[in-house]
C-alpha cells in the first residue's frame, strides 16, 4: 500500500486510461459484431464462389460460429426423365376407339401405368364427359387413380367479378403467411374454377393451373420461364400443380415452402431456386420431357401372343419423379403445350440448387483474443510518452495491425476475430491523449535540462549567496582576517 501511494499521479492516470479503454473496447467491439461478421461473410463468399454456384449467409450460431450455406446444382442439374403421356387426338385414336377417351379408357391407362412402376401421376385433363358415367364407372376410374402414392387433377382457374372463397379441400395447400417475405401482388389472381367438376369418385386433390385469361402463360414460354407456381386466391397463396408435384417428390409440405417474391424460392433444406415477382422460375437447360404414346403404355395382349419387351418404358416410368397424363382441353393434333411446360417446370425444380454441407468459421480462442487486444492497447498507451507526430504514427500502426492480424487468422487458421475491439480501444486512448493536457509529454528542452548544473553565466556576479566563490582578490585571505581598506597617501603641502 505504501508503494502504491508513492506512485506518480500521472502513472495512475495512464493506468486508469488503459483499464477504461480495455473495457470500452470490449463493449463497443461486440456492439459492432454485425458489421464485422458481414465483412467476414463477404470474404468467405468470395472465396467459395469458384467452388459453389451460390453461398447464403446464415449469421452466427449459438457457439458464435459464422455459418455459411453453399448451394450447388443437384446432381449437376441432371434429373430423371419425366414422361408425358399426351392424349391428343392422334395419340388417343391409336389406342382407344373414341376421342376424347371415355372413362373406361382412363381406367385401363391408369392401371397399366401403375403396373409398370409409376407411383406419382398428375392428370391435366377435364375428366368430364357429355354423358355423365354411372357410379360403377366413376368408382372404377377413381380406384385405379387412388392406387398411386401421389396424384392430383389439374383444373383451369380464372378471376371473376364474383369472388368465391377457397374450396375447403384446398385449405391445407395454402402457404403459411409467415413463410412469405415481401409482396405477392404480382402473383396472378384466381377465384373461380373453369369447367365442370371431375366426374369420378376419387381421393385425388384438384389443383389449379392459371391459363385462362392470363398473359403469363404465353409470355413465359417466350422468356424461358415457367408459368406461375403460385396463385392468389383471396388472402391465400396456393401452389399450382408443378410445384405440388415437386413437393411430393421431395417429401415436403407447403409448410416447408419459403418464398421471397422477386428473389428466391426455398423448398425446405432441399432446393433454392430464383423466383421472379410473378412467381415464375427459370427453366433449366435440357429440361424437356419424354413423350410417350399411349401404345407404348397400353400393350394389346392377344391370345397366344407374348407382349413386346417393355423394359425401357418400365424403367422410365418407375424412375420418374412424376408422370403427366394430359388431354388437351380443345381438340389438338399435338401434345398440349401446358403439359409440356408443366413437365419442364417440375424437372427444373428437381434439378435446381441443392444445399451442400454447411461451412463454419469458428471464433478465435479466448486467449488469442486477449493477447491481441492487450498487446495492441499496451502499445497504444506507450505512445503517450511521445510527442504529437510520434503518437499518431504509433496509433495508426496499432489500428492497422488489428485488421492485419484478423486477416491472418482468417486466411491461415480459418477463424474470425472481433477486430473492432482493439480498434475502438486504441481510439479511446487516442481521444483521451488528444483532449487531456496531463497526457502531454514534456518539451524537448526541459528533458535536456533535467539533472545538469546551471551554466556559469547564471551565477551571481557579486559572489554572494550559497555556492558562490570569493572574488579573485580574496583567494588567499585568511578565514578570520578582515580586509583593511587601502587608501592612497595624501601628499602634504610643503
Amino acid at each position: 500500500m505504501a508503494a502504491l501511494m508513492t506512485l506518480k499521479p500521472k502513472f495512475l492516470l495512464i493506468l486508469s486510461l488503459f483499464q477504461l479503454s480495455l473495457g470500452l473496447g470490449w463493449i463497443f467491439g461486440y456492439l459492432l459484431i454485425p458489421p464485422t461478421v458481414f465483412f467476414y461473410e463477404q470474404a468467405a463468399v468470395r472465396a467459395l464462389q469458384k467452388e459453389y454456384h451460390t453461398v447464403r449467409t446464415e449469421g452466427l450460431n449459438s457457439e458464435s460460429d459464422i455459418v455459411l450455406q453453399p448451394y450447388e446444382f443437384f446432381n449437376k442439374g441432371q434429373t430423371a426423365p419425366l414422361p408425358v403421356v399426351s392424349l391428343h387426338r392422334e395419340s388417343a385414336l391409336n389406342s382407344f376407339p373414341t376421342y376424347p377417351p371415355n372413362p373406361m379408357d382412363y381406367t385401363v391407362l391408369f392401371r397399366h401405368l401403375y403396373e409398370q412402376g409409376a407411383r406419382n401421376v398428375y392428370a391435366i385433363a377435364p375428366m368430364a364427359w357429355e354423358e355423365e358415367p354411372d357410379n360403377i364407372v366413376k368408382s372404377a376410374v377413381g380406384y385405379e387413380l387412388d392406387r398411386f402414392r401421389h396424384k392430383a387433377l389439374g383444373r383451369q382457374m380464372s378471376e371473376s367479378s364474383r369472388r368465391a372463397s377457397l374450396p375447403s379441400g384446398w385449405k391445407h395447400l395454402a402457404i403459411p403467411p409467415g413463410n412469405i417475405i415481401g409482396k405477392t401482388d404480382q402473383f396472378p389472381r384466381a377465384d373461380r374454377l373453369v369447367g365442370e367438376e371431375p366426374q369420378i369418385t376419387t381421393e385425388a386433390g384438384t389443383l389449379g393451373t392459371v391459363v385462362e385469361n392470363s398473359d403469363l402463360f404465353s409470355a413465359s414460354q417466350e422468356s424461358g420461364k415457367s408459368f406461375p407456381l403460385f396463385v392468389r386466391w383471396g388472402e391465400d397463396i396456393i401452389p399450382t400443380l408443378p410445384l405440388v408435384a415437386a413437393l411430393n417428390a421431395l417429401d415436403l409440405d407447403p409448410e416447408d415452402v419459403r418464398l421471397i417474391p422477386g428473389d428466391t424460392l426455398l423448398l425446405g433444406n432441399s432446393r433454392s431456386i430464383p423466383l421472379d415477382e410473378y412467381g415464375r422460375i427459370p427453366l433449366a437447360e435440357n429440361s424437356g420431357p419424354t413423350l410417350l404414346d399411349t401404345q407404348e403404355v397400353i400393350v394389346p395382349v392377344m391370345s397366344g401372343l407374348r407382349p413386346p419387351d417393355m423394359s425401357a418404358v418400365r424403367k422410365l416410368l418407375s424412375s420418374a419423379d412424376a408422370v403427366i397424363v394430359s388431354e388437351p382441353f380443345t381438340p389438338s393434333e399435338a401434345p398440349d403445350a401446358q403439359a409440356l411446360l408443366t413437365a419442364k417446370t417440375i424437372r427444373s425444380i428437381m434439378g435446381a440448387l441443392a444445399p451442400a454441407p454447411a461451412m463454419l468459421i469458428p471464433v478465435a480462442p479466448a486467449w488469442v483474443q486477449w493477447v491481441i487486444v492487450l498487446d495492441v492497447l499496451l502499445l497504444a498507451t506507450w505512445a503517450l510518452r511521445f510527442r504529437k507526430r510520434g503518437r499518431w504514427l504509433l496509433w495508426a500502426f496499432c489500428i492497422l495491425s488489428a485488421p492485419v492480424l484478423a486477416w491472418y487468422l482468417f486466411s491461415v487458421h480459418g477463424v474470425w476475430f472481433p477486430v473492432m475491439t482493439p480498434v475502438t480501444g486504441v481510439l479511446c486512448v487516442a481521444l483521451a491523449g488528444s483532449l487531456i493536457p496531463w497526457f502531454s509529454p514534456p518539451s524537448h528542452e526541459a528533458e535536456e535540462d533535467d539533472g545538469e548544473d546551471p551554466p556559469p553565466s547564471a551565477l551571481p556576479e557579486n559572489g554572494n549567496g550559497a555556492g558562490s566563490v570569493l572574488p579573485p582578490d580574496n583567494l588567499y585571505q585568511e578565514p578570520n582576517e578582515v580586509p583593511i581598506p587601502h587608501h592612497p597617501k595624501k601628499q602634504s603641502d610643503s
